[in-house]
């Protein structure tokens, strides 16, 4: 059976040169639309030659376009040996292909490509790159980047910040608690929003008390809620009674909000319990599934539902 595979897999690979060598023949066409669908054909054989070819026309096309298509089939791909080609391709001159080659690395999960990610990081002016950058390099997950995330929580730029602290949350690392408590205080609501969440990601319960200091400053009924699922998620109960009072709240996104946070603080009460079951009653999808979870959480049982009364007809004789 071995063997029949293998001489199958031989078969197809050596049918697949031709068309290959034809999708190779067109990246020499003036034009630029035959290149680009040339290289996504290519990306899709996913074969070492396909892979060389493909570093090629990055390196050297002439069209910004072609190069970019080039740089997302690579990292379609997922080849790390075309990592040295994507590096270098950082200091092209086109925002759409430094793009391309960003998001190629975040395919690849390439740790080899953590050191040029945080030097670009460093000298891109461009915000939508530098957010790219840093997810990408929060993708990755290795604790190198984390000094770099925690300066960059004081960025002027709130959108820089968020997604800095979303990064933090992905490293878990115990590091990261301190910048990320004082992001939890920023004036800007998103930023305390994803810094708060990427504590609970972190998991580290000595934390709990300072993030309980949180709950006392935070004035959005949507970050308090945020801090109590945070506090649940180590192990606290502190944050229940603003869960609870999310969880009765007549705003659907709040209340939706305060039942995933009950949820994953453990705690039952009859209230608790009897808002859960009403909110299980709802026609909103949404709800209805946070109710569900809730209750699976806590371990409390929903009423059956209703039975459809069956009509019964009887047979003309």
């Amino acid at each position: 059976m071995r063997k029949i595979l293998c001489l199958l897999a031989f078969y197809g690979f050596a049918a697949a040169q031709p068309a290959l060598q034809e999708k190779f023949e067109l990246l020499e066409s003036t034009s630029i639309a035959v290149r680009r669908e040339a290289v996504m054909q290519i990306g899709k054989m996913r074969s070492p030659a396909a892979m060389s070819r493909l570093v090629e026309v990055l390196e050297n096309d002439t069209d910004f376009g072609v190069r970019a298509s080039a740089a997302e089939a690579l990292g379609n791909i997922r080849n790390k040996a075309s990592t040295p080609a994507l590096v270098k391709a950082l200091g092209d001159e086109n925002k759409n292909v430094k793009s391309s080659v960003i998001i190629a690395m975040g395919y690849m999960r390439d740790r080899t490509a953590v050191d040029p990610l945080l030097s670009f990081l460093g000298k891109e002016k461009d915000t939508g790159l530098r957010i790219s950058a840093i997810n990408v390099l929060g993708v990755i997950g290795d604790e190198r980047a984390l000094p770099t995330f925690a300066k960059l929580l004081k960025d002027e730029n709130p959108r820089i910040k968020t997604i800095s602290a979303q990064a933090l949350g992905r490293l878990r690392k115990p590091a990261a608690v301190e910048p990320l408590l004082e992001s939890s205080k920023d004036e800007n609501y998103n930023v305390r929003l994803y810094s708060i969440r990427a504590l609970g990601e972190i998991g580290d319960k000595s934390a709990v008390k300072d993030i309980g200091k949180l709950l006392k400053l935070e004035k959005d009924d949507k970050n308090k809620v945020a801090i109590a699922y945070t506090l649940g998620m180590l192990g606290s109960i502190e944050g229940f009674s603003v869960a609870l009072a999310a969880a009765g709240s007549p705003d659907m996104a709040l209340k939706k909000e305060g039942l995933k946070a009950i949820g994953v603080i453990g705690k039952v009460t009859p209230e608790a319990e009897e808002i859960i079951i009403e909110a299980w009653k709802s026609s909103d999808k949404g709800l209805k599934r946070s109710a569900e979870m809730a209750a699976s959480s806590l371990k409390i049982k929903l009423p059956e539902p209703a039975k459809k009364k069956e009509t019964k007809t009887k047979e003309n004789k």
